[in-house]
């Protein structure tokens, strides 16, 4: 009896490795296995990693209950975008010339990771292969992976900064363990006229709508005209009904008149005007174009969206 109690123990542990290697330490806690905390301590450069730079503090950790005593301005946004745990630690330079923070973001899942790595960054900034992707600027580096954002952020620049950001970076991104990449259905939005780099995933409140939830959008301009087409993925299609007719209703109370289209297996409605809305629904997805000022183009943009939803798989 002890030998089989030994052996179950020993299959326990080893899958217990297995599951943490594999998922790159993602959402592993509890009995027996690395908490959080322990895990993002790990993922912070060591001293015989980081070269030059040495660490000059202790890690320091805060949660959704403190998080505004560390990014008192930012916190409530980065709790909308699934934030979860953060530790942050000091660096200084062997000469003491320079000092840095890193900063690693454990957020609820990589699509929400992304999301928060996405709403930071800008169409304009210097993006690299870090992770799944980064961007580097002068003093700064913040890139995502798994479910982890990470910024780092130097507080001198010299002319070897962005060389360090990128080395200790580089350390950090190869301790997550896995492949990942942008959220797949960014693939069923049209590549014509889109803004490269203005992908974004907003996990609550969507729209403005309490009730829209994992919402994915995407930029457009034509000519000087700049209009947005979205994407809901509802977890079935009664809520996906439920959803057009609570957004539909909305829009009544804004005094837009509303026009309804029934093509085949999915509906549309039309708002009029320079910033009109055309919004479709097909099965548990709601998605649409914004500020359209052309209803057939918004309608091809629909159409080719909902072809896309149905041939993904």
């Amino acid at each position: 009896m002890k030998r089989k109690n030994g052996l179950l123990v020993m299959i326990i542990f080893t899958v217990s490795v297995i599951l943490i290697n594999v998922m790159g330490y993602e959402g592993v806690s509890g009995d027996g296995l690395a908490t959080d905390k322990e895990v993002l301590g790990t993922l912070l450069p060591g001293d015989m990693e980081s070269g030059y730079w040495k660490s000059s503090s202790a890690p320091e950790f805060f949660d959704p209950q403190n998080l505004w005593r560390y990014i008192n301005g930012q916190a409530e946004m980065y709790l909308d975008y699934g934030f979860k745990l953060v530790v942050t630690s000091n660096y200084t330079s062997m000469d003491k010339s320079g000092s840095m923070t890193i900063e690693i973001y454990q957020m609820q899942s990589p699509h929400h990771a992304f999301g928060i790595y996405a709403a930071e960054r800008s169409p304009d900034d210097n993006f690299i292969k870090m992770g799944v992707q980064g961007y580097l600027g002068e003093n700064v580096l913040n890139f995502w992976k798994g479910v982890y954002y990470v910024k780092l952020i130097s507080f001198q620049t010299s002319p070897d900064t962005k060389e360090v950001l990128i080395k200790l970076a580089d350390v950090i991104a190869k301790k997550i363990k896995g492949g990942y990449s942008a959220p797949e259905l960014f693939a069923c939005f049209p590549e014509k006229n889109r803004v490269k780099m203005s992908e974004r995933f907003i996990p609550s409140k969507f729209l403005g709508q309490p009730f829209l939830k994992n919402g994915y959008r995407v930029d457009y301009k034509k000519g000087g005209r700049k209009y947005q087409v979205f994407l809901v993925e509802n977890s079935s299609p009664e809520e996906g009904e439920e959803a057009i007719g609570k957004y539909v209703n909305f829009l009544k109370l804004q005094n837009n008149e509303i026009s309804h289209i029934k093509k085949g297996d999915y509906q549309l409605f039309s708002t009029k005007g320079e910033k009109g809305k055309v919004i479709f629904q097909y099965g548990l997805f709601l998605g649409g174009v914004l500020d359209s000022d052309n209803l057939s183009e918004a309608v091809g943009i629909i159409e080719e969206i909902v072809h896309k939803v149905k041939n993904r798989n």
